[in-house]
C-alpha cells in the first residue's frame, strides 16, 4: 500500500530544519531531510525560505506601522523600492496625467525613475491601457487593389487618357509593360 503524503509536510520539515540550523544551505537541508527518509528538492527549499522571509518582512512592517499609530493598507504600504506614494500603478497614472499628451511608456518610466520608482515599460503600458490611455495610431491609407502608390499624386486624368491610347495602339497592357521594361534597359 502506498504511503499517502500530508499536504505541507515537506514545507514543515524544511522550516523545522531551518529553525534548528538557520545557516544551512539548500543542499544541506536536502541531505539532512534525505537522512530522515524525506525527499525534497533544492528548489522547494529555496521557495520555502523566500516565502518565509517575505512573510516575516510583512509582519515586521505591520508591527512598525502599528507602533507608529497608523494602519497598514495596500495603498499606504511602502513599496519594495522605498517609495510611499501608494501602488506603482497609482504612481504611473499620476505621472501619465502630468505629462504632455503625446507620451510613451518610456517617458513615464523616466519620470518614475526620478521619483525612485522602478517599473518596466511593459507594465507601464498595461497600466495605461487599463486606465484608458492607450495610444491612438494613424492607419495607413489604402493603396487600392494592390496597385503601387503614386508619389505626390503626379498622375492626372490627361496622363491616364494618353496611357489608354498607347495601350490601344500596342494591343494590351502586358505589351506596354514589356515595352517599358525594354525602354528602361536602353536607358
Amino acid at each position: 500500500m502506498a504511503k499517502t503524503k500530508v499536504r505541507g509536510e515537506s514545507s514543515r520539515a524544511i522550516r523545522d530544519y531551518f529553525s534548528k540550523n538557520p545557516a544551512a544551505t539548500g543542499q544541506e537541508v536536502v541531505e539532512g531531510l534525505k537522512a530522515k527518509g524525506m525527499t525534497v528538492t533544492v528548489g522547494l527549499v529555496y521557495n520555502v525560505k523566500a516565502y518565509d522571509a517575505k512573510k516575516k518582512s510583512k509582519k515586521k512592517a505591520a508591527k512598525a506601522a502599528a507602533k507608529a499609530g497608523a494602519t497598514a493598507t495596500k495603498a499606504d504600504a511602502t513599496s519594495t523600492n522605498g517609495a510611499t506614494t501608494g501602488t506603482k500603478a497609482d504612481a504611473i497614472r499620476s505621472v501619465a496625467k502630468s505629462l504632455p499628451k503625446p507620451f510613451r511608456p518610456r517617458d513615464v518610466r523616466v519620470e518614475l525613475a526620478k521619483q525612485g520608482i522602478d517599473a518596466t515599460t511593459t507594465f507601464i503600458g498595461k497600466v495605461l491601457r487599463s486606465a484608458g490611455m492607450k495610444r491612438k495610431r494613424r492607419r495607413k491609407a489604402a493603396a487600392g487593389n494592390g496597385a503601387p502608390a503614386v508619389a505626390n499624386n503626379s498622375l492626372n486624368i490627361n496622363d491616364l487618357v494618353a496611357a489608354k491610347k498607347v495601350v490601344e495602339q500596342v494591343g494590351s497592357v502586358e505589351k506596354v509593360r514589356e515595352a517599358l521594361v525594354a525602354l528602361g534597359r536602353l536607358g
